[in-house]
């Protein structure tokens, strides 16, 4: 995120759009019209993980697999999966307000208001509305609510959480790239100035360090050779560096567990960590895709049944 990023005027971007006020630049609310989600429930704990299974988990939906950008996000203890085109956006805004790629600061989704809409439809024109369809936003005409009491859309509905645009083009202005380097060269100010002072406090660490190296070394005079020192590090260094790899696959193993996905077996041996699994038919596809999201490897399939490699290096 920049240094200097700031907020945009807020656009609800929908079909009908015609004009747009003048501003610096645009923060844009994406009606359904402009974007595609899927909610899932997946056994998986970070967002860069669940990112790579979104061509996949969109590919249904996606008309074509070219120019997507994928958004997370976590809802509850579900996923939501968020595909874009930034070349769809930049030709509609250029073509209905003449608006340059480069004015388009960030974007929100308008499921990211489903606690609004659960209140009551939001105005997009007087002829249109977003509301809730089997817990999704959707864009109907207002004549199909039975509502009469719509939201009008503000400042005020502005996400908490916005993502920055990318455009379709890697190109910038000289305003832009003005604007980096103003940024990097304070970022390397700040950076310079926090490895000063972490340098200082570094240098007193160790000179306690050595201190305390000292006391123990004239307790036990054996530890003052290198030679020692190194074999008993490089010793206990090995079993720690192994244990570690195990919870790291246990806790790999425990993610892919599930209703669906049942452990049969686990076997432990001296470079990997071997876990049997009985898959529901449905799931083994999303199971292999979250397994190549991870370090594991598929050490075998046959029918439902996966095993699962887990090294230990």
């Amino acid at each position: 995120m920049s240094l200097f990023s700031k907020k945009g005027k807020l656009i609800l971007l929908h079909n009908n759009l015609q004009k747009l006020p003048k501003a610096d630049s645009y923060d844009l609310l994406l009606s359904p019209q402009f974007y595609f989600v899927k909610r899932e429930h997946l056994p998986i704990k970070y967002s860069f993980q669940a990112k790579k299974l979104a061509p996949s988990i969109l590919e249904e939906l996606l008309p074509s697999e070219l120019g997507y950008e994928y958004i997370v996000q976590k809802d509850g203890n579900y996923w939501l999966f968020f595909a874009y085109r930034p070349k769809e956006i930049e030709n509609f805004l250029k073509g209905c307000c003449k608006v340059a790629p480069s004015k388009i600061n960030k974007i929100y989704f308008a499921d990211q208001l489903k606690h609004i809409l659960q209140k009551a439809p939001i105005g997009v024109d007087e002829h249109y509305a977003i509301t809730l369809i089997d817990g999704f936003a959707t864009i109907v005409p207002r004549a199909m609510l039975e509502s009469d009491k719509f939201i009008k859309f503000s400042e005020k509905l502005r996400p908490s959480i916005g993502y920055k645009f990318k455009p379709s083009t890697k190109a910038k202005s000289s305003a832009e790239i003005s604007k980096t380097a103003l940024a990097a060269a304070a970022l390397l100010i700040l950076l310079g100035a926090a490895f000063i002072t972490e340098g200082v406090s570094y240098k007193k660490a160790i000179d306690k360090l050595y201190a305390k190296i000292d006391s123990i070394t004239s307790d036990y005079p054996q530890l003052k050779s290198k030679l020692t020192r190194e074999s008993i590090k490089a010793k206990y260094s090995k079993i720690e560096k192994k244990q570690r790899a195990i919870r790291e696959n246990l806790e790999l193993f425990s993610q892919l567990s599930s209703k669906k996905t049942l452990l049969d077996s686990l076997s432990l041996n001296q470079n990997a960590i071997e876990a049997k699994f009985s898959v529901d038919s449905k799931e083994i596809k999303k199971v292999k895709n979250i397994i190549k999201s991870t370090k594991l490897k598929i050490a075998n399939e046959s029918g439902n049944s996966v095993t699962v490699l887990g090294e230990l290096k």
